[in-house]
């Protein structure tokens, strides 16, 4: 148990696609300790709890920061043996290395979580060689990455529902001198938010949550990244290096 991975998936099942997604992460994932934060889904319930090692219902949807927070929270309290934990989107499928392309990168002490390239759904995994420390901080996404269990001091600000809590997160774990990692040696695949598109408010929800962001950081948080990472900012979020 001890040197298993801990994944935390929040999950919004609404549709039979949505589901579908669902079961393809959790059969990427491999041999892990799952923890499920359901936000109030209104199908999938018995799938859910059969896969999860751990299951959390929410009577609403609380979104995706309250959500992992509440995953975090569980594994500290009840399994602080374990070594690692990776939030995970649940419409994603990893790369079968991702695990120990993690455990190599984490066993630098400077570094605080890894983050790995993301392509298309549909697009073959590919391989690189190379990882980053500084440099990538724009490329480093929130979709699916690992952290070392014993260095999470920080977590998702509830303030912000389904958007902008991963710039703030991110903020504010390097604030503290403590590095995210970007490597291609291994990687992953994204539908793009296929949750979030069928939430009628998302774009409402973006809104206020970049309002937000400035007020607690005195910038938009395009805005605050051009000022901390100009020469990243002049490339698309789109390809992944």
């Amino acid at each position: 148990m001890s040197q298993k991975l801990a994944i935390i998936l929040p999950v919004y099942i609404l549709n039979q696609e949505t589901l579908d997604l669902t079961e393809a992460a959790i059969d990427s994932f491999g041999d892990v300790f799952l923890v499920i934060v359901d936000n109030a889904s209104t199908m999938g319930l018995d799938y859910l709890k059969q896969m999860a090692d751990h299951y959390i219902r929410n009577e609403e949807n609380r979104g995706y920061a309250q959500a992992t927070n509440q995953g975090f929270k569980y594994l500290q309290k009840e399994h602080p043996e374990l070594t690692l934990i990776a939030p995970a989107n649940n419409d994603v499928r990893v790369s079968p290395n991702y695990e120990e392309v993690a455990r190599e990168i984490l066993s630098d002490s400077k570094v605080y979580s890894v983050h790995f390239r993301m392509i298309p759904y549909n697009e073959l995994f590919t391989y690189g060689n190379d990882t980053w420390t500084s440099g990538k901080e724009r490329w480093c996404s929130q979709s699916f990455f690992v952290v070392d269990a014993k260095k999470v001091l920080e977590y998702f600000d509830e303030d912000f529902f389904n958007s902008y809590c991963d710039w703030e997160y991110q903020l504010r774990v390097r604030a503290t001198g403590r590095q995210t990692a970007y490597t291609n040696k291994a990687c992953y695949q994204h539908e793009d938010s296929f949750t979030q598109k069928q939430i009628p408010e998302r774009e409402e929800n973006n809104r206020k949550n970049a309002e937000l962001f400035k007020s607690k950081h005195g910038k938009y948080a395009e805005e605050l990244f051009i000022q901390m990472y100009p020469d990243q900012m002049k490339f698309p979020w789109r390809p992944f290096p």
